[in-house]
């Protein structure tokens, strides 16, 4: 098993991705929840094991980010511990949230840009699966120079500079993000 200290570096215990993802409809109410997602979210907001709706002030943010296009995060924090929130993927009856943990020592990746847009969503789904560009523009019924376009504005928005990265990261977030994009 590799630490994570040797896996990312010296510092690497501050730079190891802590990630989550939430799936919820436009009230609020939690979808599907990965097991990290949820301790956070109870731990954070105080939310008892019970409660399936997100507190009121991140419904709020969630749809007016959908609402104006803009994703600006939503920040929570409790002493050192920082959630980070971002509107990952969009559709009309779900919302898919992306949590990220982190300390006072550092933040675990860059600033994302603007949310994925519905289509970009679909190719990174494909990429992760595995499928090369000629397929996912077959798949999508699109010229593949369209694929490359998509790529070419996911990347920045996922703070990655290639596919095998743009995988990787759908792969780090809680292993689910691919299985439930489908």
């Amino acid at each position: 098993m590799v630490s994570p200290s040797s896996a990312y570096g010296r510092r690497g215990a501050e730079r190891a991705p802590t990630r989550a993802i939430v799936v919820v409809s436009p009230q609020g109410s939690v979808q599907f929840a990965t097991d990290r997602a949820a301790t956070w979210l109870t731990s954070l907001f105080g939310l008892t094991g019970g409660t399936k709706r997100l507190p009121h002030s991140v419904s709020r943010w969630m749809l007016e980010s959908a609402a104006h296009g803009q994703a600006k995060p939503f920040l929570a924090a409790d002493g050192a511990t920082r959630l980070r929130i971002d509107l990952l993927h969009t559709e009309a009856n779900s919302f898919s949230l992306l949590l990220e943990k982190t300390t006072a020592r550092g933040s675990t990746r860059p600033p994302q840009g603007r949310p994925l847009t519905r289509r970009e969503a679909e190719v990174l789904t494909w990429v992760a699966r595995g499928k090369s560009n000629g397929e996912i523009a077959a798949i999508l019924q699109v010229c593949t120079k369209t694929v490359d376009k998509h790529l070419e504005r996911i990347y920045p928005k996922l703070g990655v500079e290639n596919r095998t990265a743009a995988a990787s990261h759908v792969h780090s977030a809680a292993g689910v993000w691919s299985q439930h994009a489908a």
